[in-house]
């Protein structure tokens, strides 16, 4: 076996081995990436017993650091995600919520295999392959953290890494 064919063989296997990884992780411990600009989501376990967070995230765009949670919609039966960039703690809600989110949304995982696209799996799941956000980018560049921001990012973040 040449060179290029060993080199081949070491890309493959790096390849299966980073596409075992998101199967491998627990959601909470994923970190996903969007390819154009480089934006990561680093989810975190939901903070609290009793919440009705059930996922929390964070990413760091420019300057700003956002933090972001999936709350589960009863009423829609879905899960929504909310970035938020510096909203003041405690119980917040109504027009104060709404001045500091940046994207709110439906958060959809993406089996990459099959092309299977659900909503997020819950807390303790193995993590998706890649992830769904719809109108993140969009909300992003309309927001004071897209002022400067020659392009914004897509809609899709990719599996990144596992924490330990």
């Amino acid at each position: 076996m040449g060179a290029s064919s060993g080199t081949l063989v070491l890309l493959a296997a790096l390849a299966i081995s980073s596409a075992a990884s998101a199967a491998d992780c627990r959601i909470e411990n994923a970190t996903y990436r969007e390819a154009e600009t480089g934006v990561e989501l680093v989810f975190a376990a939901a903070s609290g017993e009793n919440t009705p967070v059930t996922h929390g995230f964070r990413t760091e765009i420019g300057k700003f650091k956002l933090d972001g949670h999936v709350l589960f919609d009863p009423e829609i039966e879905r899960p929504v995600g909310m970035l938020m960039n510096n909203c003041p703690e405690g119980d917040v809600t109504g027009a104060t919520i709404a001045a500091c989110t940046v994207w709110k949304g439906i958060v959809y995982g993406i089996d990459e295999a099959t092309g299977h696209v659900d909503l997020i799996p819950p807390e303790g799941a193995g993590a998706p392959d890649a992830l769904l956000l719809p109108g993140f980018g969009p909300a992003i560049l309309s927001s004071a953290v897209g002022r400067g921001m020659e392009s914004g990012p897509w809609d899709v973040f990719e599996f990144k890494e596992c924490a330990s």
